[in-house]
């Protein structure tokens, strides 16, 4: 008896303090603001003006001298992914060794 009593107290309780409006959009705030969203007014930003900023095309030595910079990066990466790939093995292959030739 109390249990079911307990129960619908409950599910009245939930049933009179759910909203029906969660997911509805307060009336009109949003229709009231002036949605100006440009890609520089999504976060506050002000229009800049980028008119001192000259541009050129590199040379054909700074390209080659930037690909060399950017090779010598590539490689080393690779080298440490190697080695970490290595490390982790390792536990893998010690288990491995165990399990075929441990008595």
């Amino acid at each position: 008896m109390n249990r079911t009593v307990a129960l619908l107290l409950s599910l009245l309780v939930a049933a009179l303090t759910v909203s029906t409006e969660a997911f509805v959009a307060p009336g009109g705030a949003l229709q009231k603001q002036k949605l100006n969203t440009t890609p520089l007014n999504v976060f506050g930003k002000k229009k800049e003006d980028l008119s001192s900023i000259e541009t050129r095309d590199m040379t054909r030595e700074e390209m080659i001298a930037l690909n060399a910079k950017n090779e010598e990066i590539m490689s080393m990466e690779l080298g440490m992914m190697t080695g970490v790939s290595l490390l982790f093995s390792l536990p893998i292959l010690y288990l491995c060794w165990v399990a075929f030739f441990s008595d």
